[in-house]
């Protein structure tokens, strides 16, 4: 088996040395190397660190040199600056606003990274505001996997945000601290690991797509299969799991959803056995809803009628039975990934007896005709 790749994350803000004393700390003390380092933070802090860190003469570089760390990359391109809802750097998190979108990017940021089962991360919380650490630290909760690793490094009070400290040196060098001039290759450097509770295992994947946020992703981790309601919207043809954005279906996948979903709000338990009535009451609950959100298939005149006659009489529902539950559950998939199944059409009994019914609760199903 191929090893996975480490990659080292961090927030930071006004200090950089967050990133060389995590590096320090790992390496000395737990003899880990990362492959990668990418560090989230606002355009401020960015700056910093390009000052700072990176180029010929930054502590990044002379870190990798003194304690021989090779094959580390990071460079600009793995600096992620929060940006404002309209895609600018954001100099700093200030107001409420502001600390939303960093919430959602450095979630959206982690469950990336851990939807790659190829790689092995180690986060930091130790730098940038306050709520960056907390949103990183819950975005690996959510997200994390065996392999991965939380941390904060703990740097001694003298050396502590010192503008010149940035790791101990292999020689000596004296810094003025606020405790007198001390040697800072004496400096005490600690990795202190914080454990987490790995919320994806033994429950459903939780997949983030362009539009969740983070407070969505925090309530749907939250609900349990009781709290899931479905609204389908008849108007818009979509149906809204719980508090997902709307999934549009296709005509014929919308009208059979919804015939599915008079169904079971009446109590209905649609049986597939040949011969059984209940081929034909499917069909024509499908037809009534067909015809509303078909196109071709609306009008009252002569050869509106005609046209809907020879359509009905050429439509078969076997077919559309066979087919159309699993186009939906594919569609849900995509959109919930495991959350899809407490809305699919579920199928039980013998296979020359199915049994067909929605499995939301029916008491939570509303349906918006207009």
């Amino acid at each position: 088996m191929a090893a996975k790749k480490r990659i080292l994350v961090a927030v930071t803000g006004m200090s950089p040395q967050i990133v060389t004393e995590t590096l320090y700390a790992l390496h000395t003390q737990q003899q880990w190397l990362p492959q990668e380092v990418h560090v989230l933070t606002t355009q401020t802090g960015a700056d910093n660190i390009a000052a700072s860190l990176l180029g010929e003469c930054g502590f990044f570089r002379r870190l990798c040199e003194e304690y021989e760390l090779q094959d580390i990359a990071f460079d600009k391109d793995f600096i992620h600056v929060i940006r404002d809802e309209n895609g600018q750097p954001l100099a700093d998190i200030r107001s409420p606003q502001e600390n939303n979108l960093a919430a959602d990017q450095i979630v959206r940021f982690i469950h990336d990274l851990c939807a790659d089962r190829q790689t092995e991360l180690h986060v930091s919380i130790a730098g940038g505001r306050k709520s960056m650490g907390f949103y990183i630290g819950y975005a690996l909760s959510l997200f994390g996997r065996r392999q991965d690793k939380l941390s904060h490094v703990l740097v001694e009070e003298a050396f502590e945000q010192h503008r010149e400290f940035f790791y101990p040196p292999r020689q000596s060098v004296w810094l003025d601290t606020a405790k007198g001039r001390l040697d800072a290759s004496q400096a005490q450097v600690m990795l202190a690991d914080i454990p987490f509770v790995r919320m994806r295992e033994g429950m459903p994947k939780l997949r983030l797509a362009d539009n969740w946020s983070f407070s969505q992703a925090v309530e749907l981790t939250q609900k349990g299969l009781g709290d899931f309601n479905l609204l389908i919207d008849c108007p818009s043809m979509s149906i809204v799991c719980g508090n997902m954005e709307p999934i549009k279906l296709v005509e014929r996948e919308f009208s059979f959803y919804l015939a599915m979903a008079e169904f079971k709000r009446e109590g209905v338990v649609l049986c597939r056995q040949r011969n059984s009535p209940d081929y034909q009451r499917l069909k024509e609950r499908y037809w009534q809803h067909y015809c509303r959100f078909k196109k071709e298939l609306q009008g009252s005149g002569p050869q509106a009628k005609r046209h809907q006659q020879e359509v009905y009489q050429n439509l078969d529902i076997d077919e559309i039975w066979k087919e159309v539950p699993t186009r939906i559950k594919k569609v849900l998939v995509r959109h919930l990934d495991d959350y899809a199944k407490y809305y699919l059409i579920a199928s039980s009994g013998s296979r020359n007896c199915l049994s067909y019914q929605l499995v939301t609760d029916k008491n939570r199903i509303e349906i918006r005709y207009g």
